[in-house]
């Protein structure tokens, strides 16, 4: 008894053993797999970039998350939401917000396939994107325009970014985001029209 007693007299408590997790550097490890993710995207995604682009040890991002998935669905669903300037034109608006995703999905074709890769490869990847993606920007915008009783509503909403990212996903040296945001304006403005 007595030598358990001087054996556990040496012994550190659990509670303390390691150092403090600065939450800080927590913040700035998301911030950068954000960043990696929307540049590089998913197929060229390391943690090491990660390490280097927040001033951390591989092993910081590991002890927090086991493995590369689970940091990328972690800054998944610590991006921000989408903010939507509101001015007394909607049309302006919706094509502000048209233009900017297909400015976006433009640049980074390979983005979208390499996310619908990751979520069926991985599902707290998958939960991540689902519980975070909303289309209400797209559906308040549209609302301002052919009202929130029109019977295609949905439909537009979803059609609106799923029509961006297909072009630019297969089709993107075929016609400029500009030109896109006129067609997609367009066709809402069409329905907008109908009774």
């Amino acid at each position: 008894m007595v030598a358990a007693m001087k054996e556990d007299k040496y012994k550190r408590p659990i509670k303390i053993r390691g150092r403090k997790r600065d939450e800080s550097r927590t913040d700035s490890i998301l911030q950068a797999t954000i960043s990696l993710l929307l540049e590089v995207g998913f197929d060229k995604f390391r943690v090491q970039d990660v390490a280097e682009r927040a001033g951390s040890g591989t092993g910081a991002i590991y002890r927090r998350w086991p493995k590369k998935e689970s940091l990328i669905a972690e800054a998944i669903r610590y991006m921000p939401v989408t903010e939507v300037n509101i001015t007394d034109d909607p049309i302006a608006d919706l094509r502000t917000l048209i233009n900017s995703q297909c400015n976006s999905a433009f640049k980074k074709p390979d983005l979208v396939p390499g996310l619908i890769a990751a979520m069926r490869a991985d599902t707290g990847i998958e939960e991540a994107v689902k519980a975070g993606y909303s289309l209400e920007h797209y559906r308040s915008a549209i609302v301002r325009i052919v009202g929130d009783d029109h019977p295609q509503l949905d439909l537009l909403t979803d059609l609106t970014p799923a029509i961006t990212l297909y072009r630019a996903s297969f089709t993107p040296e075929e016609i400029e985001p500009e030109v896109m945001t006129d067609k997609i304006v367009s066709l809402i403005m069409s329905f907008a029209k109908q009774p």
